[in-house]
């Protein structure tokens, strides 16, 4: 049939003929209409679920924030090579977790934050050197510490401590 096996503390024979009896698999093991069917429904409401969490964690008119993000950043390869700007399914997931771990920030002061580092990256002698992606500025993983950062919660602190910077 298939390489997965079950843990040592789970009855595969008896688990078998429940799936069996309830019409779960067929004789051969194989998964019947019923368990794709039910598969299906649960696909759809998982998918469903991602959509309510995110409408109830970035607000209703997020697309246009996101955007509105989005665009604060370069529309070309920074001297990294990377590209400034990241596509708004990306960011949407990343402000979701954004917004979970940081609730204390607005739209409005993310939006003013990005618009700030931007401005300031500009400014230096090679413009934009060294400035991270819109992706990487709300959220980055140190590959070797697996420790998570946000430059952007920073960014939006920096500014809730100094308003005279705007």
């Amino acid at each position: 049939m298939n390489k997965i096996k079950p843990s040592s503390n789970i009855d595969a024979d008896f688990e078998e003929k429940v799936a069996q009896k309830n019409n779960y698999v067929d004789d051969n093991g194989h998964i019947t209409e019923r368990s794709i069917r039910i598969l299906e429904e649960f696909h759809t409401f998982t998918v469903k679920k991602k959509k309510e969490v995110v409408k109830e964690v970035l607000g209703e008119d997020f697309l246009n924030n996101v955007n509105k993000y989005r665009e604060q950043f370069p529309a070309k390869r920074l001297p990294t090579k990377e590209y400034g700007r990241q596509s708004v399914e990306e960011l949407k997931d990343k402000f979701v977790w954004f917004f979970k771990t940081y609730p204390q920030y607005t739209w409005e002061l993310v939006i003013d934050a990005a618009n700030y580092y931007v401005y300031l990256k500009s400014q230096q002698g090679v413009p934009y050197e060294y400035m991270m992606n819109s992706s990487y500025f709300i959220k980055k993983t140190n590959t070797v510490t697996k420790e998570v950062r946000s430059a952007l919660a920073d960014a939006c602190q920096e500014l809730l401590d100094n308003p005279q910077l705007l």
